[in-house]
């Protein structure tokens, strides 16, 4: 029979959703600046629906996967606080992955793959970082420079912020535990292309729409990182502005992973009803 998938389906993950992010900078997870936007409240941070995602990846693969894992992400619509979200993973050798609702709208889609070997990183990734600027602009079109690169975020997780990463975003897998220096919740690692953006501009209010990140080696609790990130292309779309950073994260001259991150840097405002 045409047109039905015969690609081994994997039993559903389900989660309660939380948006830890209320008193972010990022207003967009809050209620009354969200609802300006035109969502009906305060928006889960992207990276927490990637976090859920990753979930029956890390289940089933372990270490290997956070080692040379590749997740190719893209949101569709927002979470909300609270929600039931159910993942459905297919796949054999590629793995396409979905997050729905209650509801059974899809919130969004990731593909991901696990790579017998990592590939060598972008040359990019070796490109200085630029000086931090006396003091942070409020984002704008023109100063979101092509090729220009934004000041290296330093990073050194600690334990607790990784367990707690793993609480709010109610993951309890013990690969997440175990050992002197545990390894990093995939989420939690993303993330920081939110900070090292975070870093360079004031962003009042922003969306995360999707990203792409190969992970090159494991990343542990207590290692010392830096944050690379240049913005590779921006462009305007029915209103919004969207720009696509290419990010690196690196230790002792090494990549662990490289990110693909897109933006909505300055979604357009709902027109206030008359």
């Amino acid at each position: 029979m045409t047109g039905v998938s015969t690609s081994p389906v994997w039993a559903p993950y389900k989660v309660h959703t939380h948006n830890p992010s209320s008193h972010s900078e990022n207003r967009m997870h809050s209620d009354d600046v969200a609802r300006k936007f035109g969502f009906k409240g305060a928006l889960v941070p992207g990276v927490t629906v990637f976090s859920h995602l990753t979930q029956p990846l890390v289940a089933r693969f372990g270490a290997a996967w956070l080692a040379r894992g590749t997740a190719d992400v893209s949101f569709s619509k927002p979470a909300y606080e609270g929600e039931l979200l159910t993942i459905q993973t297919e796949g054999e050798n590629t793995f396409n992955l979905t997050c729905v609702n209650e509801q059974g709208e899809e919130l969004a889609r990731m593909q991901a793959s696990l790579p017998a070997t990592t590939s060598p990183p972008d040359p990019r990734s070796d490109i200085a970082p630029s000086s931090p600027p006396a003091e942070r602009q409020t984002v704008a079109w023109d100063l979101m420079e092509i090729g220009k690169p934004f000041p290296a975020l330093r990073w050194t997780p600690t334990l607790e912020e990784n367990l707690e990463w793993c609480r709010e975003n109610r993951d309890d897998l013990a690969i997440y535990r175990e050992g002197a220096t545990p390894l990093l919740h995939p989420g939690f690692i993303l993330r920081q292309a939110n900070y090292v953006l975070r870093q360079r501009f004031l962003l009042p209010a922003w969306i995360h729409a999707a990203s792409r990140i190969s992970f090159k080696e494991a990343a542990c609790v207590g290692h010392r990182y830096e944050v690379r990130a240049i913005p590779e292309e921006k462009w305007n779309r029915k209103g919004h502005e969207f720009a696509r950073l290419y990010v690196a994260i690196r230790s002792h001259d090494r990549t662990v992973a490289e990110v693909t991150h897109t933006v909505i840097f300055n979604p357009r405002q709902r027109a206030a009803s008359t």
